[in-house]
Order: C-alpha cells, then sequence, then structure tokens
C-alpha cells in the first residue's frame, strides 16, 4: 500500500501526521511525506540581481523543507513504515495530485486546512481541490485518531466499493460504525405537502414506500459488509437533505470520521465531486474520507 501525507508544517498538516501515526497500515505500506513549495515572483524578468535572490531563497526553501521532513518522518520509521520524502517545486494541490498519480498512490492525507512558516500548501479550497481532482483516494484529517465512523450509503457504485477498501487497508478494524443511507422526507409536513399537491394518488405513496424500503436495505446491505470485516456497523435510515442528514447523524453518533463514495466524474463534473460528497467535505466537524475506486474512470 502507498500512502502520500501532505505536510506544510501548520499545526492542521500535523493533526494529519498524528492521524497517520494512529492508524494501523498493512505490512509493507511505503509512506511518501511531500512538501510542496512556490518560488517569489520575479518582476525583473531575469535582469539584475533578482534571479540570483530567488535562487539563494530556493535553496533555502528547499534544505529547511527537507529538514522538516527528516524530522517529521521520525514517528513512522518506529512504526516501521517505509519512509519516502518528497521536496516539489509547484502548486500544492496539483503537486499533491501529480505526486499520487506518479506513485499509484492508494490514499492521499491531508490536512483540511492551514498555512505553514514558508508557504502556504493546504490554504482554503486546496484540500477541496486534490479532494475533487485526486485518482485515489483522500482523507481529509480534522483529528489525531479515530474511534466510530459514519459510512454513508446511496447503493451507487461508489458507496459499494467502500467495503472492500476498508478492508484492503484494514485501518479501521475494530472501529465501531454506523451505516447511514437517505431516502425522502418523511416528515408530517412533507407528507401533508405530497397529499395535497398529488390529491393524495395511492400510486405516489407506493413508490415513496418502495424507495425508503430500498434506502433501508443500502444501509442494512453496507452494515452487514463492514461488521463481516471486523467494524461492528449500525444501520440508520434518515429523510431529507443527503448531505445534512449525514452531517446531522455524524453529530448524533459522535463519529470522528465520516467515509463516503465518490462518483469519479470527470471533466468539469469533477468540480461538484458529486455535491453530496462536496457539502460533506466542507461542512464537517470531523475527518473525512472519500473513498474512490481506482479502477473506474475519474
Amino acid at each position: 500500500m502507498k500512502v502520500l501525507l501532505a505536510l506544510d508544517g501548520s499545526a492542521p498538516s500535523l493533526v494529519a501526521r498524528d492521524l497517520v501515526v494512529d492508524l494501523s497500515w498493512p505490512a509493507g505500506t511505503a509512506l511518501h511525506l511531500l512538501a510542496a513549495y512556490q518560488l517569489p515572483v520575479d518582476w525583473t524578468a531575469g535582469m539584475g540581481s533578482t534571479s540570483d535572490w530567488i535562487g539563494d531563497t530556493e535553496s533555502t526553501m528547499r534544505d529547511q523543507l527537507e529538514d522538516e521532513l527528516r524530522a517529521l518522518a521520525g514517528p513512522f520509521i518506529q512504526h516501521g513504515l517505509d519512509v519516502k520524502r518528497h521536496v516539489l517545486r509547484g502548486r500544492a494541490a496539483g503537486t499533491i495530485n501529480d505526486l499520487a498519480a506518479e506513485i499509484g498512490a492508494d490514499i492521499i492525507v491531508t490536512g483540511s486546512r492551514g498555512r505553514g512558516q514558508l508557504r502556504s500548501m493546504l490554504l482554503g479550497s486546496v484540500a477541496d481541490e486534490v479532494a475533487a481532482d485526486a485518482s485515489c483516494s483522500v482523507l481529509v484529517a480534522r483529528g489525531p485518531s479515530v474511534s466510530r465512523l459514519l459510512v454513508a450509503t446511496d447503493g451507487s457504485a461508489g458507496a459499494k466499493v467502500i467495503p472492500e477498501q476498508l478492508e484492503r487497508w484494514g485501518s479501521f478494524r475494530n472501529c465501531l460504525a454506523d451505516a447511514v443511507a437517505v431516502s425522502i422526507p418523511d416528515s408530517p409536513a412533507f407528507e401533508l405537502m405530497v397529499g395535497l399537491y398529488t390529491l393524495g394518488d395511492e400510486r405516489l405513496a407506493g413508490k415513496r414506500r418502495e424507495l425508503r424500503s430500498r434506502y433501508q436495505a443500502d444501509a442494512d446491505t453496507m452494515a452487514e459488509r463492514l461488521t463481516a470485516i471486523g467494524i461492528p456497523t449500525t444501520a440508520h435510515l434518515r429523510g431529507g437533505d443527503p448531505a445534512r442528514e449525514i452531517l446531522a447523524t455524524a453529530e448524533d453518533q459522535g463519529a470522528d470520521l465520516i467515509v463516503i463514495g465518490s462518483r469519479g466524474l470527470g471533466g468539469l463534473a469533477r468540480l461538484l465531486l458529486g455535491s453530496v460528497a462536496r457539502k460533506v467535505l466542507i461542512h464537517a466537524h470531523c475527518s473525512v474520507l472519500i473513498v474512490r475506486n481506482q479502477g473506474s474512470s475519474r
């Protein structure tokens, strides 16, 4: 297994480091530590002494980042991981995803937001951009450990690969989990509105019951599959907006990691990341793992 951990020395990136240290990884896992940097703009277009100053600055930056990664590698080496260090020049999100593709990473781990001493690496939307464009799974860390998972499912291909990926990694075995599927709202107000709009058409009511039954089956199946691989799981069915209900269930159950599948869309559609996954990633107070099947197209 290959894990790519992006670091910039900020507090959030150190949370990501602590989470990687805390998790169990399969024997033989290779951990790639990455620090990316960008140079100051040379407004003289290479004329005068400015370019020499920039060259000196780059050398200093690389040396300092090399030293920082070397110091951060200690805990991983103690845990028996094969650690490789990368200091690369380029935009943060693009550099992270390019290296992940180059080494064939199984998962990218980043902090949610941060600013290092030398250059910003995980500012604002960088984690979001990494998650949207990565060819592999992405774990955005907001806490140093995981004890309870909230796994979202809708029966799609993206959700169905979650148990097999978690089993292969083995990082969450023996954690407790909740599997949640979100169907249409089931509040009295919604029932009244639908009844008035459809004039009580029983065919629609039957379709709604069928839909809720399907999503309940999705949650039950996910719970059974996770339990079978050593992650004891309870199934839940919620009604309402999917992203809002996933986040609410995570809060209710005390989850410190939300696991959700990605639609794996390409082109402009990737920017949506599947609107539910993106909303969860942005608004969750806990860590978020977006699982991708690397055998599928982006």
